[in-house]
């Protein structure tokens, strides 16, 4: 595994992530339920994407594995990033959300889903 690529694809989901977020959650003003949902739907073609991105270099690791270090590569930059600047420092609080472990659980789910598929 290619460690430092899958960050670099970690950090790319992390900044689609982070737009799409802040257009529907600032630009569009959606209701929370609304900004989650389209948050849940989105990130099934933004993570097939970067699986696909990730997988033409013929690299076998896990998918389950590259989305475990993709997840990460988010917390950290959550940690660094969106909890200090938009969040006021409340990491518990940030970190403790079920909607946001949801998205952390359905991005290993698909790239794991995409590689036994790729199979």
């Amino acid at each position: 595994m290619r460690c430092g690529k899958a960050i670099w694809f970690g950090i790319l989901l992390w900044i689609v992530i982070f737009i799409e977020i802040s257009l529907t959650k600032i630009a569009l003003g959606l209701s929370d339920l609304a900004v989650w949902t389209t948050h849940y739907i989105l990130l099934i073609p933004f993570t097939v994407f970067i699986a696909h991105r990730y997988y033409k270099s013929k690299d076998r690791v896990n998918g389950f594995v590259l989305g475990l270090v993709v997840v990460i590569a988010g917390i950290v930059l959550d940690a660094l990033i969106t909890v200090p600047f938009f969040m006021n420092g409340y990491y518990s609080i940030y970190f403790s959300q079920p909607t946001l472990l949801v998205g952390f659980f359905e991005a290993i789910v698909i790239f794991g889903v995409y590689d036994i598929l790729r199979r």
